[in-house]
């Protein structure tokens, strides 16, 4: 007898594949199909086939079924692959876009001359309104914006913006990782960005206008701050399942998978999203206020940032450290340890970067000397490390005011 060559194999291995496609088709495992079935129903094929028919908008060919599905469906017996809802992440483009539409229009007011440029006399007494944004417009006092000097601001906001980020993501991707302790993580971001902003002044020209884009930096923190906080709900786990929940996502959800929420849980105390809104968008906005209203024409904002940001921030890694044993009889959350460290992060932090102001150029000299200047700001830190311990004021008004208030009369 003769054997049967490939022309037969082929063609009993084709009758093999319609065998398994047809038995998936009625509902039937494909290991299954070359056993004799019994006798069904039509409720019961009915029942079948929608349990494992894939629904297609009437708008959308049959023809454009996914073959992954049906691939699934035949090696997994006639099981529908389960959906898995994918998160639509858009936060990625919001800071971006919105820094570019923040540099544009200022970008347009240098140009178009609203956004006063250089003092035309740096050493006269500024003239009326001239320390509030746009005031010198009013007052022609100074020269227009040239293009070096617009160039010099634009390429300075740019790098401040990266580098704001990327400080904050060196932060908040290994406390997402479990490798940095949330709260030390949300201290740290609270001691060293507004500290490090300050720093990046001297970048900026000497324009007037200049304040207005190193403002765009903390403007766009706020901004981040606002939609984490006003989008996501919930903690740890359940704020991010939560966050993946898009099998009907809203304009309000579709943000909060992304870096926004992942900013939020990293600076708040309890994880919870919308403490963003809280002393973190506190923060943001005492440093706004600094740069377009104060800038580093006078030490007052200096002084604050500092105050509030390196003197508290130092107060709470330090306390949780040292201050289990010595807490102040009449606020057992704080400890002496953190009040000495308030102290000493403040004094040093506020010297520091008037130090390096003036010695950039960027500040002009204060008619102190070094150890004058460091008892004014010792007494300025003593009193508000005392505001600090009130229980019944928030910290996060009350230390930079008081620090601001104080620097006006000791520093002026």
């Amino acid at each position: 007898m003769k054997s049967r060559g490939p022309p037969y194999r082929q063609a009993r291995n084709m009758l093999q594949l319609l065998v398994v496609a047809a038995a998936v088709n009625r509902g039937v495992p494909a290991t299954d199909a070359f056993t004799p079935q019994p006798q069904r129903t039509d409720a019961h094929l009915h029942t079948t086939q929608r349990k494992i028919t894939t629904p297609i908008p009437n708008d959308q060919p049959r023809h454009s079924r996914s073959p992954t599905n049906t691939l699934w469906m035949i090696e997994n017996g006639g099981s529908q692959e389960p959906s898995k809802p994918q998160p639509v992440n858009n936060s990625k483009y919001l800071l971006p876009t919105a820094a570019l539409v923040s540099i544009t229009l200022v970008t347009i007011a240098a140009l178009t001359q609203t956004l006063p440029g250089p003092p035309i006399d740096a050493t006269a007494p500024p003239p009326l309104l001239s320390t509030l944004p746009y005031g010198v417009a009013f007052s022609g006092s100074c020269h227009p914006y040239s293009a070096p000097l617009l160039l010099r601001d634009v390429s300075a906001t740019v790098f401040s913006i990266m580098a704001a980020t990327a400080f904050v993501k060196s932060i908040t991707y290994p406390t997402q990782r479990g490798g940095l302790d949330p709260r030390d993580a949300r201290k740290l971001i609270h001691t060293l960005s507004a500290p490090l902003f300050l720093c990046v002044w001297p970048l900026f020209s000497h324009a007037y206008g200049a304040r207005v884009f190193a403002a765009i930096v903390p403007l766009l923190n706020a901004l981040r701050l606002f939609v984490a906080g006003t989008t996501g709900t919930g903690t740890g786990a359940e704020s991010t399942q939560k966050n993946l929940d898009m099998t009907n996502p809203s304009p309000s959800s579709v943000v909060t998978a992304g870096t926004e929420t992942e900013l939020a849980r990293a600076i708040s105390r309890s994880g919870d999203a919308k403490e963003a809104l809280q002393g973190p968008f506190v923060y943001v906005m005492v440093l706004l206020v600094s740069t377009l209203f104060l800038w580093h024409d006078t030490p007052i904002g200096i002084v604050a940032v500092a105050t509030m940001a390196v003197g508290d921030g130092l107060a709470d890694l330090m306390g949780r450290r040292f201050g289990a044993s010595n807490k102040w009889s009449f606020n057992k959350d704080k400890s002496v340890a953190g009040s000495v460290a308030f102290v000493i992060g403040s004094v040093l932090g506020s010297f520091g970067l008037i130090s390096w102001l003036v010695w950039t150029g960027a500040m002009d000299p204060l008619s102190l000397d070094s150890w004058d200047l460091l008892a004014r700001l010792l007494v300025i830190a003593v009193v508000c490390a005392g505001v600090e311990l009130v229980p019944v004021v928030d910290d996060n008004y009350s230390v930079p005011i008081s620090a601001g208030v104080l620097a006006a009369y000791l520093l002026n």
